[in-house]
């Protein structure tokens, strides 16, 4: 396999990985709207320690999903690119056509 196809598929996977986690997918809605936010009011929102906020938004920002900056004291957050939700869309779509998840789906729009 060529070289940058590798790098190619590396940063790929580390993108994937860092959507494979429910804290991360719920960070990700939260800042959807494109506002910067601190770490201190999105704790006020999650039911998690500053710590475990902060891990999860440095492991979006290294895969290039978040940016952040400092302001004083404060680190805020925002979405690097929409286009993420485009993925994410697309995804929810490859599930929705999926016989598998059909029924779940709709069992869940239900409750």
């Amino acid at each position: 396999m060529h070289r940058t196809n590798m790098k190619l598929e590396n940063l790929r996977l580390d993108l994937l990985k860092a959507l494979s986690d429910e804290t991360r997918l719920k960070l990700l809605e939260f800042l959807r709207h494109g506002n910067e936010i601190c770490v201190c009011d999105i704790e006020k929102v999650f039911d998690k320690t500053q710590s475990t906020l902060s891990r999860h938004l440095k492991t979006l920002t290294q895969a290039g999903i978040l940016e952040s900056r400092r302001d004083g004291n404060k680190k805020l957050f925002k979405v690097k690119d929409t286009q993420i939700f485009k993925l994410l869309a697309v995804v929810d779509n490859l599930i929705k056509r999926n016989e598998r998840f059909k029924k779940i789906v709709e069992l869940q729009q239900k409750i």
